[in-house]
């Protein structure tokens, strides 16, 4: 059976699903392959016993005005549950969670850095810029803040929150706002200046939510795009160029298909992309399968308020690698997000793995429940049982950004551009966040679309110059 469209993506994550709709804003159909029975990917939510429960991301964290247009004019602003007013959150020294300052003052005057990193903040603007292309986040860091900052700061959001290894992981791709900073301004405190002292088009306020029911209300409502057909169960096996375009075979219910597709997009991991195309792109599919990834669990408990022995009234706290624990981090979804939790309840989602654990879900699940619960009892003061608890587990959960990431995604930006009609949109490129996937899936929607002009105005052309040819 064979199926003709314009745009075909194989693959129905955040990624996929944004595309169809950013497509679809243009008028422009498009049809979604996804292997598995339902749409979202990783992107999914499940409610147990008055828990809600992400399966990955928990939030959105935005400060740029297309996500915002897109919340809005995609129908999930009427879903939308802001994050609560609570700020404080908590990283863990010498074996002690302390709070983490807000602001630059905040830091200045904390007792959780000592008073030469304080200094050598104050200093940041006059030190020298020697970034090289392939310096790691950690040789970044010290460099301009120095190790503390590295160890407490840095350290745990990278190690935990990316899943990479500071210092494996490349400074350009893993920190693209400080490295510009750098880059354009000479210093992090300059170019922040300049940014706000300076005319031009200013980003919004940052703003953090999360949708009523779980990030899944996000790929459901995605899922019910009227310009956007798609096919569940559908095993990609094969694809190839053609003249105008490709051809894709999939399987389903024992039953072979064949879409022929002007433009064809990826919105798989980087493995599943180079296996398809290694018959027909054997370069393009050898740099896509150097991308790696990290394996992450998440370890959701639920407790009682009532037993517990320390109140735990902030966002949740990170763990820097130096103190080699287990548990890389924990976030408090029920202070975060209304109704995540029943009343009295507490609702902790904790994670392991990343780069700096590359053998943590090899553990049992009781192992890594056992775990778990020893590090949040030391930690917090938590003596009691969890009465929930749920596990995900997810063996290629975040692209890592090391190495000489940022020449990698480049020359594979680069072999896509010399394949017609051939795309690719997934966190390997250009961010892991909800808001770097929204902002990836518009900039690739309208390099398909300006390209899907262009070819139909070439047509338009072809047939007028024709139709006078024969004109007697």
């Amino acid at each position: 059976m064979i199926k003709h469209t314009d745009v075909l993506i194989i693959g129905g994550g955040v990624s996929g699903l944004a595309s169809a709709w950013w497509l679809a804003q243009k008028g422009i159909r498009s049809t979604i392959l996804e292997q598995s029975d339902r749409t979202g990917g990783l992107i999914d939510t499940t409610q147990q016993d008055g828990y809600v429960t992400d399966h990955a991301a928990s939030m959105v964290l935005n400060f740029n005005t297309q996500v915002t247009q897109f919340i809005s004019r995609s129908g999930l602003q009427d879903y939308r549950v802001n994050r609560n007013k609570i700020s404080r959150r908590y990283v863990l020294k010498n074996n002690q969670l302390k709070q983490v300052p807000e602001n630059i003052r905040g830091i200045l005057y904390s007792d959780l850095f000592s008073l030469k990193t304080r200094l050598k903040l104050m200093s940041e603007p006059f030190r020298s810029h020697s970034m090289t292309d392939h310096e790691t986040v950690a040789e970044f860091i010290r460099r301009r803040l120095g190790q503390e900052i590295l160890d407490l700061a840095i350290d745990p959001y990278v190690s935990a929150v990316l899943a990479c290894d500071p210092e494996k992981a490349c400074a350009r791709s893993t920190l693209p706002r400080l490295t510009s900073l750098e880059r354009n301004f000479g210093s992090f405190t300059a170019g922040i200046i300049a940014k706000k002292l300076l005319p031009g088009k200013k980003g919004l306020p940052q703003e953090a939510f999360s949708f009523s029911g779980g990030m899944k209300t996000l790929t459901q409502t995605l899922s019910q795009n009227p310009l956007t057909d798609i096919h569940n169960g559908q095993k990609v096996l094969a694809v190839e160029p053609t003249k105008s375009g490709w051809r894709v075979t999939s399987k389903a219910d024992n039953q072979e298909y064949q879409y022929l597709t002007k433009q064809l997009i990826f919105s798989t991991p980087a493995n599943i992309a180079a296996a398809l195309l290694q018959p027909v792109k054997s370069k393009l599919a050898e740099l896509l399968n150097k991308i790696e990834y990290a394996p992450i669990a998440q370890i959701h408990m639920g407790f009682d308020k009532s037993g517990l022995n320390k109140s735990l009234d902030g966002n949740g706290f990170l763990i820097p690698s130096r103190e080699n624990m287990d548990l890389r981090g924990s976030l408090w979804m029920s202070n975060l997000v209304k109704h995540r939790a029943p009343e009295n309840k507490l609702l902790t989602s904790n994670f392991v793995g990343g780069g700096c654990q590359m053998d943590a879900l090899k553990k049992s699940d009781a192992v890594l429940i056992d775990q778990t619960l020893s590090s949040l009892q030391k930690l917090t003061g938590i003596r009691q049982s969890p009465e929930m608890v749920r596990i995900n587990r997810h063996q290629q959960g975040l692209p890592l950004y090391h190495g000489k990431y940022s020449d990698l995604t480049k020359a594979i930006q680069h072999r896509a551009h010399q394949s017609n009609g051939l795309h690719f949109v997934a966190n390997y490129l250009h961010g892991i966040s909800i808001r770097d996937r929204i902002i990836q899936a518009k900039s690739v929607s309208d390099q398909v679309y300006s390209t899907l002009r262009q070819h139909s105005h070439q047509s338009t052309t072809t047939v007028s110059i024709n139709v006078q040819r024969v004109t007697p």
